[in-house]
């Protein structure tokens, strides 16, 4: 049986969707974004929290955090409302343990 704990930590995956009129946005806008608002919220960088874009197409993506960050991670995504000057509202999908199980029972056509 595999573990998924790695440095004794678990991970979480969090499957969103960016719902916009523009649907011209690239990953870096998006993880800049992320950057900047995490740093905003809880005066953090993401990478003390753990948290890190795995995934993004332009309008579905794939977060990762630390299991104990999850519920802060769901509110900094939510919390995001502009990407550069395009007004924006993100969705959060579902959470999973693994990527697999994220896009397999959520995120389809991902």
């Amino acid at each position: 049986m595999y573990t998924i704990v790695k440095d004794n930590r678990r991970q979480r995956y969090i499957g969103f969707v960016v719902k916009t009129l523009n649907k011209n946005l690239n990953k870096s806008e998006m993880l800049r974004e992320i950057q900047r608002q995490c740093k905003y919220i809880f005066n953090k960088d993401c990478k003390e929290m753990g948290i890190r874009l795995i995934r993004f197409d332009g309008t579905a993506g794939i977060l990762k955090c630390n299991h104990l960050e999850k519920e802060n991670a769901i509110m900094l995504l939510q919390s995001i409302k502009k990407i550069q000057s395009k007004k924006v509202e993100i969705e959060t999908i579902a959470t999973s343990g693994t990527i697999r199980s994220l896009v397999k029972k959520h995120m389809l056509n991902f």
